[in-house]
């Protein structure tokens, strides 16, 4: 089991080397936005586990809101460092650019397989994820033309004993099956290192910073992203 899972995140991995080492082209479209969230997790067996969250994002310098949503996702443990999971987002995105400026309401879904493994002090994990985001209320002949993403993440974690800190590094591609044929797909990768440390009667602080680059427009789009992040767990089973 461990060889075929492994296989199957080979190719996107190989894909994420090349990114790093491929030319940029053309000019950047550089920002910095602003991420943070709310998260409840409920354990609710030794297997099955319910998590949910309120997002605030922030662009332009985080000068002007990007979007909010609410995200419900839940995960069930099939065998041993392997978890699949699913989760829903109904985001109202800001548009304020254009002629027709305001609210608009976005529905996505996801479907995660995620498999982890311990070597020595350091956890590594590998996540595929699929993706579809669309708008509600329009119909695609008036011109609501769903999102699509693969994405493959591998993960390094850390703890810091003395600190009592963990830390995780992220990296990771998504593959748009509607781009153009150029890069097969792939035309976004992000890298993101992660800090956080639990507080006993209180919860999980985090904070990441992240880099992302977009190759879905003849102009390549950059931004990096810092964040925060509280969360509280919640464990029926004791």
């Amino acid at each position: 089991m461990k060889r075929s899972i492994t296989g199957l995140y080979s190719l996107p991995l190989i894909a994420l080397i090349l990114f790093t080492t491929t030319s940029f082209y053309g000019q950047d479209n550089e920002d910095l936005e602003g991420w943070s969230a709310i998260e409840l997790n409920l354990k609710a067996t030794d297997k099955l586990f319910f998590s949910v969250s309120e997002h605030l994002r922030y662009r332009n310098d985080i000068s002007s809101l990007k979007n909010y949503f609410t995200q419900i996702k839940v995960n069930y443990e099939l065998f041993n460092n392997f978890e699949l999971g699913g989760g829903v987002r109904y985001i109202t995105d800001n548009d304020d650019v254009g002629n027709k400026q305001g609210h608009e309401y976005m529905f996505r879904y996801q479907f995660d397989a995620v498999f982890k493994q311990k070597i020595d002090r350091v956890m590594v994990s590998f996540r595929l994820r699929y993706q579809n985001k669309n708008q509600l209320g329009l119909s695609e002949s008036e011109g609501d033309i769903p999102t699509e993403y693969t994405r493959y993440r591998m993960g390094l974690s850390y703890k810091v004993k003395p600190l009592k800190l963990n830390v995780k590094l992220f990296g990771e591609v998504f593959n748009e099956p509607r781009s153009p044929e150029k890069n097969k797909g792939f035309n976004r990768h992000r890298y993101t290192l992660k800090l956080s440390r639990k507080f006993k009667n209180f919860g999980t602080l985090g904070i990441f910073y992240a880099l992302q680059d977009d190759y879905s427009t003849p102009i390549k789009k950059s931004k990096s992203i810092v964040g925060l992040k509280y969360s509280y767990n919640i464990n029926l089973t004791k």
